[in-house]
């Protein structure tokens, strides 16, 4: 088996050293292939000569593609996920720090290698210097009630891709010429995994989620005042949920005729609620269960979808 974790670099002088140095730390079996597959998104402070040392120190374990600018942390992974031909993939950001079990213990949580199947774990959320901040775990957006479904899925992206893993065939599933309505790289594979494979939810905290200001996405707090009032905007509500149901029709174009019939039936009631009365909308939220996790944002979600 091939274990290849992917790293998306891109003006991460400050942390990624931390980083590399506990992915090279990694617990795993002698007979499984290990490597470090990294992209840098054209890096201005250092970050490139870091990588490029690292290469040449672990030669075996860490290879570097080819400079690239595609301007966004999904495109830098998208390129690497081209690129990789592991077995088990891990998606990995440049400023984080994995606890040293944390390939070996999701490597094990696979049930099926020929399945689409998505791994993910639980994080401790640290500050600029890792250490661990106390958080009220139910309002962040990864925190999820009860059995994580499709419906949830479809509005909220409940998985941050750094505690991800991902199985080869979910991979070659996913991986298409174009992701029309595309979100996010690791949004869009769970989505995958929900409609055809499964989701395996590993609850412990196998890595420090570092959270500061130059952070890309994070784990947000959805109760915060600063969160809420940065999303009380109408334009940008109508705009977000627009996006939810562009994500849904592009995913429904590309899979819908490989989709069994519940699956397809999940799709296309979501993403027909725009045609439909406002009632007749609130209630197939409700009664469908496409709702996010919060009450604040589902208010939202109902006003404007």
């Amino acid at each position: 088996m091939k274990i290849q974790i992917l790293l998306a670099a891109y003006n991460g002088a400050r942390y990624i050293e931390t980083q590399l140095d506990s992915l090279i730390a990694q617990q795993h079996e002698a007979n499984d292939r290990y490597e470090i597959l990294i992209s840098d998104d054209g890096s201005t402070d250092g970050t490139y000569e870091i990588l490029t040392e690292y290469q040449e120190r672990y030669p075996s374990l860490v290879r570097m593609l080819e400079l690239s600018h595609s301007g966004s942390a999904m495109g830098n992974f998208l390129k690497l996920l081209q690129e990789s031909d592991g077995d088990v993939i891990f998606f990995c950001d440049q400023d984080d720090y994995w606890l040293p079990t944390k390939v070996s213990r999701m490597v094990q949580a696979f049930d099926d290698m020929d399945s689409p199947e998505l791994v993910f774990s639980d994080a401790y959320i640290a500050d600029e210097n890792l250490k661990i901040i106390e958080v009220n775990e139910k309002a962040l957006q990864t925190h999820f009630h009860g059995d994580l479904t499709l419906q949830k899925l479809l509005v909220q992206n409940y998985i941050m891709g750094c505690t991800m893993a991902v199985n080869r065939t979910l991979v070659d599933g996913a991986l298409r010429d174009d992701y029309p309505g595309m979100e996010m790289h690791d949004w869009w594979l769970a989505i995958y995994a929900e409609s055809f494979g499964k989701i395996i939810h590993v609850p412990e905290k196998l890595m420090k989620y570092r959270q500061h200001g130059d952070n890309e996405v994070g784990a947000k707090d959805l109760r915060s005042g600063r969160y809420i009032r940065s999303h009380l905007n109408v334009k940008d509500l109508r705009r977000s949920c627009g996006n939810l149901i562009a994500q849904a029709a592009g995913f429904y174009d590309r899979y819908g005729k490989e989709m069994t019939p519940e699956v397809r039936r999940i799709f296309t009631e979501f993403t027909s609620l725009r045609d439909r009365n406002k009632l007749s909308r609130i209630y197939t939220q409700i009664h469908e269960g496409y709702l996010k996790s919060t009450t604040e944002r589902v208010i939202g979600q109902l006003l404007y979808m």
